[in-house]
């Protein structure tokens, strides 16, 4: 009676239609049903969140309930699956977190209503598409949409009971639209067959194969070459991108009052292609917003700290679910994998970073540029050596064969005859012959100058006469004519004829450790696109990024961040306008193409620094990112990725190419309209531009500024050196003709001295 009663209640009550109403007298088959239910999803593990509530009622309603988790656990381990009973939400909900963070796939069993907890859920982002609610707790029908809503990503199983052995399932991913509306995928019947498909649910690969016509929001932002954006002023207008290649997206501006409605048009790009090849393979549309700042987006310093970490930009709006996909050179970070979800990359790239192209070299120093700097000490050496070579070869000779000459002593062997006292007792009558003994080889004179200037004047190539005519010297004689002919003469004419040909540059940059040393040796600043990858390599990085990223925070002026620039074609123009002494990091992709549109002359390219790969940003937990890698792995696969890029490339050297001959034009119809007045004026100019802009230049004096700058250098010398020789050869004269002046004073005095008297006495009584 007391049951009656109970049932008569809850039949009366509003909740009628979401709480248990009757449940039949056979306690085994809700237990038998959800065993079998969970056996067509195959999941690996199984959480239960079996509520102190709901026991209590089950404890009340034993009869009626028609449940009893023993009995449902014992069934369910006859399948050989693990279970987990969680009579608390927050270790249940620490448990889900746990297996979202290790990517496990989770399957759980919620013995409650799901009114409440569904919101819980959602606000602690659980909502995966690897985490799947299966909520149970006895309703006759689902929840009404109105009362409760499953938005995506969050995948919701509802099971009711309308009959005895009879259960509904429903769930709300069965369509590809976002409204999270729970529809009827399958059931269950006791007294038939049982569970009525298997899967039990539609797979995820095939409801979002064709999204129906949904509507996608899409952040966008000028960054050429993925997209070209045109910003107009504030309006309300929208428009929807077209299937054609032609077609051009506008902007929706029903994101909240916080945004502001500024129009945007995408006039091109390879993302813009890429985004209307998915859109026609898989049956969508998109519109576009404008990115808030027209940036990517990067941790905001207020919440760098915590463990909720937000972002701006667009990957902001993919955060707070404000849009859908993002596209446009989106580097994969470990910061940003946090906030949102990344697809199969679209682009394989590599950082980089773009400096001006090497400068010429001075000419003047052209004469010493054939050989290297570590050859030159080696070439010197080896001049200077070769006159104290040759010297010894020469020489070596007559030292050997010196010995002491002695008329009076002959040494026979062992014993030594003395000549002296052999003619002593010999008589005259024998009349033996002088024996005449034969007289050492003399030294030529001056051998040792004579030989330093012969190796001189022979790598000179100057003419000289044969020094010595022994064997050794002519053998020693003709490896140094063959050396200084065909290894220096010819190799140094040859390096110098062609770096006259082709002008030097200077070493051009092309690694870290180079743009660090330039950074501090020559004041080069480096600039990087401002809440980019980029940016967050610098940031994040170790060793050189971090040196970087301090040299780089030394530009700052006033506390303004002075390295941070708008975009990577900001900055490739920053360089373009003569900014010599500055470097643009980002995308290698990027870089390049910006430079074609200035002139890829004028530019350096460093070498592939790390990869850096780029794909489409979605939102964490997105139930179609499965469908939407398929496609793009068939697109990378099949080669239309790298084609759509050099399509791309293609049509932006032909737009360059119209510009360039416009500019041309326009050119020549200026120069022609001032011919007349200031025509000698305007042809150096012409001239010079057209040396700097052509690869192999016309030998000029100029190039030549060199030999001429050595041959007045050689002169000067030359002329201090007979300055200098005369000098000391003239001070004997001049010492000697000081001595024969004084020795004639000194005589001429003596004479005055010696004259006078007579003088004196002959002509003083005349004139006395």
């Amino acid at each position: 009676m007391q049951n009656f009663w109970l049932l008569l209640g809850l039949l009366l009550s509003r909740e009628a239609c979401t709480r248990v109403s009757y449940l039949p007298a056979n306690e085994s088959d809700v237990a038998m049903a959800l065993s079998q239910i969970i056996n067509g999803l195959r999941p690996r593990p199984l959480a239960i969140l079996a509520l102190p509530s709901f026991s209590l009622m089950s404890a009340c309603c034993e009869n009626d309930q028609g449940i009893q988790v023993d009995d449902f656990i014992q069934r369910l381990h006859r399948l050989y699956y693990k279970s987990v009973i969680f009579n608390n939400t927050e270790l249940f909900f620490q448990h889900i977190e746990a297996n979202l963070q290790g990517a496990i796939e989770c399957v759980s069993l919620i013995l409650d209503e799901p009114k409440e907890l569904s919101d819980r859920i959602q606000e602690r982002r659980l909502a995966h598409r690897l985490s799947l609610f299966i909520f149970y707790w006895g309703a006759r029908w689902p929840p009404k949409a109105s009362a409760i809503s499953f938005e995506e990503p969050m995948r919701a199983v509802v099971i009711t009971r309308p009959r005895q052995k009879a259960f509904r399932i429903y769930y709300n991913q069965a369509r590809p639209t976002s409204d999270g509306e729970l529809r009827l995928v399958n059931w269950y019947d006791g007294d038939n067959l049982g569970l009525q498909r298997t899967p039990l649910l539609p797979p995820a690969g095939s409801v979002y194969a064709n999204f129906e016509g949904r509507i996608f929001r899409v952040p966008v932002f000028h960054s050429p070459p993925w997209f070209w954006v045109s910003y107009g002023q504030n309006s309300s207008d929208s428009g929807e991108a077209e299937g054609s290649s032609e077609a051009s997206g506008e902007i929706s501006n029903e994101l909240g009052d916080n945004l502001e409605c500024n129009e945007v048009r995408v006039t091109g790009g390879r993302d813009h292609r890429l985004l209307m090849l998915l859109a026609e393979h898989m049956n969508f549309r998109f519109e576009y917003i404008e990115a808030p700042g027209r940036t990517q987006g990067s941790l905001k310093s207020d919440d760098a700290k915590e463990s909720n970490e937000s972002f701006t930009g667009g990957i902001g709006l993919l955060q707070s679910r404000m849009a859908d996909f993002f596209l446009g050179d989106v580097g994969l970070s470990w910061e940003r994998h946090k906030a949102i979800e990344f697809s199969f990359f679209t682009l394989a790239d590599s950082g980089a970073f773009a400096t001006h192209a090497p400068r010429r070299l001075n000419e003047a120093l052209a004469i010493m540029r054939p050989f290297k700097q570590d050859i030159w000490p080696y070439l010197i050496l080896t001049i200077v050596f070769s006159g104290p070579i040759f010297y010894g070869i020469i020489a070596m000779p007559y030292i050997w064969r010196r010995r002491q000459v002695n008329l009076d002593v002959e040494q026979l062997g062992e014993l030594c005859i003395y000549m002296a006292y052999i003619k002593e007792i010999t008589p005259c009558v024998l009349k033996l012959k002088r024996r005449r003994v034969p007289s050492a080889p003399r030294m030529p004179d001056q051998l040792f100058e004579k030989c330093i200037w012969f190796t001189l004047r022979l790598f000179l190539k100057q003419s000289c006469q044969e020094l010595y005519h022994g064997y050794r010297a002519k053998f020693l004689t003709i490896v140094y004519w063959v050396a200084a002919t065909y290894v220096l003469a010819d190799v140094y004419s040859a390096q110098l004829t062609s770096q006259f040909a082709r002008p030097a540059h200077e070493a051009p940059i092309n690694t870290l450790q180079g743009l660090q040393s330039a950074m501090i040796r020559d004041g080069y600043r480096l600039y990087v696109e401002k809440e980019s990858s980029s940016l967050e390599m610098l940031e994040n990085g170790t060793e050189l990024f971090r040196q970087l990223y301090a040299l780089m925070r030394q530009q700052q002026r006033d506390g303004h961040q002075g390295f941070l620039i708008d975009s990577v074609e900001a900055g490739i123009k920053l360089i373009a306008d003569g900014g010599e002494n500055k470097a643009v990091l980002g995308g290698r992709e990027t870089l390049y193409f910006n430079i074609q549109q200035y002139g890829a002359k004028n530019f350096q390219l460093s070498q592939k620094l790390y990869t850096r790969y780029s794909a489409v940003a979605v939102q964490i937990g997105c139930p179609f990112l499965d469908s939407l890698n398929d496609v793009l792995i068939h697109l990378f696969e099949g080669g239309i990725l790298d084609k759509m890029t050099t399509a791309e490339y293609t049509a932006q050297s032909r737009q360059m190419t119209k510009d360039q001959a416009q500019q041309f034009k326009e050119l020549a119809a200026a120069e022609s309209a001032k011919a007349n007045s200031n025509a000698k004026s305007s042809e150096a100019p012409a001239q010079e531009l057209n040396q700097d802009s052509e690869i192999i230049s016309a030998l000029n004096l100029r190039m030549l500024q060199g030999a001429f700058i050595a041959l007045g250098v050689g002169s000067v010398a030359a002329a201090s050196m007979l300055l200098l020789e005369l000098l000391f050869r003239w001070l004997p004269l001049a010492r000697a003709l000081r001595h024969s002046f004084h020795r004639c004073v000194r005589r001429w005095r003596r004479l005055k001295r010696t004259v006078r008297p007579f003088i004196v006495r002959i002509f003083a009584p005349k004139l006395g």
